[in-house]
């Protein structure tokens, strides 16, 4: 196994579970991927992943196998959107708090009600966001959110729902996502239900790699895999300055890493180049007192300051138990995705001078309570799903890999911890169906 993340750890948890021998290899000192999570000065952070819908049914049955379904606290939900300068309360997975909040104008929310609820009851068969290719062939994958919103919603569909949800969440711009994978959220959306890990997503994490070194499994960590090649009847992985025979792999890492540690095949490389992703961060401020407010996550339009900057900030201690002390505030800032790259490739200082006077705009009197700050980068990013792409995982072909061989990450599924999850047990019983009786 080639990576800790979600779609690795589902794989050797997988195979581990049907009495498979699992190596796992993670070149970070930690597990989890983007379900990482940090400590500072005492405090937890998630510094990507920060909760779990109630749509990610395997991610769910996966925590119940390992044991760590307990980790697992309903969240209440409680979001808000920055408009006209201010912040309106909004409960997501919520239809009467849709309605009834200042977040939105009348005139949309009587379009939503008239016209894109019924839209998205009327192809709930191909709208899934566990599974969203299914969408494509519903012909909802030619455009993206931004063109078919401003035809049929309106402008304000598009900067005040479609945007904030896809900045704040996936790091993406809705004329760069599809149509029909933005569909498949919304329509998940209208009944989620959310959940926190407690004590940080790295929890989950760490729950699994027990279960699977509970099975007989390890796991490797600290040192990158330089190469993973197949020879006879068995599969090389090499490290430096080492390496190790096993009978087959999964290769879960960024499709970015794919091609440098395995040699591919023509259709195979071609495919991984149809997959886009751009580098993004998170800046942890922890803070000397809680901010005086009940919601979670805060989302920005990018029609207004302090929107041009930020997408998001999530306020840990509105999210669940045992992540920040008493007394103490912690947020999570999010880049909006114009500046993401600027601020992915920034200093620590560059990126907390860019984004904390904007902060301070939406929470007056912020910067005097910052005790700490830590910047997080992502080179790898989030796949981005563009119009076209739903359409595009519907043309890989795993037999275009070595034997052998089998790979696994969110881009193969949805940019989701749930999509990982689904690749890697996908992958673990392509391996498991060519096994030796």
């Amino acid at each position: 196994m080639i990576g800790a993340g979600p779609a690795g750890l589902a794989a050797a948890w997988t195979l581990a579970a049907r009495g498979a021998r699992v190596t796992v290899y993670e070149r970070r000192p930690e597990v989890g991927g983007r379900m990482r999570t940090d400590v500072l000065d005492g405090a937890r952070v998630d510094v990507a992943v920060q909760l779990l819908g109630s749509y990610y049914r395997e991610t769910l049955r996966l925590a119940e196998e390992v044991g760590a379904g307990g980790l697992l606290v309903r969240s209440p939900g409680r979001d808000a959107l920055w408009r006209d300068g201010r912040a309106h309360p909004v409960t997501y997975g919520s239809i009467t708090s849709m309605v009834v909040s200042t977040a939105l104008p009348a005139s949309l929310k009587f379009r939503l009600a008239t016209r894109y609820v019924p839209f998205l009851t009327w192809h709930a068969g191909a709208l899934d966001a566990a599974e969203p290719s299914g969408a494509a062939a519903a012909g909802l994958d030619g455009e993206s959110i931004a063109s078919w919103g401003r035809r049929e919603l309106g402008e304000e569909f598009v900067e005040l729902l479609a945007y904030p949800l896809l900045a704040a969440y996936y790091g993406g711009v809705p004329e760069e996502i599809s149509a029909g994978f933005y569909h498949a959220l919304a329509r998940a959306g209208m009944e989620v239900a959310v959940y926190a890990v407690r004590g940080g997503t790295a929890e989950l994490a760490g729950a699994i790699v027990g279960a699977i070194e509970r099975r007989g499994g390890r796991l490797v960590a600290g040192e990158p895999v330089e190469a993973v090649e197949v020879r006879g009847e068995g599969v090389e992985v090499r490290r430096p300055g080492s390496s190790a025979r096993h009978d087959a792999v999964v290769v879960a890492v960024p499709p970015a890493s794919v091609s440098a540690i395995l040699e591919l095949g023509g259709p195979a490389r071609a495919w991984l180049d149809g997959v886009r992703s751009d580098p993004t961060a998170s800046l942890a401020l922890l803070l000397d007192r809680p901010l005086p407010v009940e919601h979670f996550g805060l989302s920005f339009p990018r029609t207004e300051p302090p929107g041009d900057r930020v997408a998001a900030v999530c306020v840990e201690e509105r999210k669940g138990p045992g992540l920040v002390p008493a007394g103490e505030g912690l947020v999570v800032v999010f880049p909006a995705p114009a500046v993401a790259t600027r601020v992915a490739e920034a200093t620590p200082e560059e990126a907390l001078d860019f984004l904390l006077p904007a902060v301070e705009r939406a929470y007056p009197g912020i910067e005097r309570s910052v005790r700490r700050a830590r910047l997080y980068r992502f080179p790898e990013g989030v796949t981005r799903f563009y119009p076209g792409y739903l359409a595009h995982l519907g043309r890989f072909d795993p037999s275009w890999l070595p034997p052998r061989v089998a790979l696994a990450g969110d881009y193969l599924v949805a940019p989701t911890v749930e999509g990982a999850v689904r690749s890697g047990r996908r992958a673990a019983e392509r391996l498991l169906a060519t096994r030796p009786a």
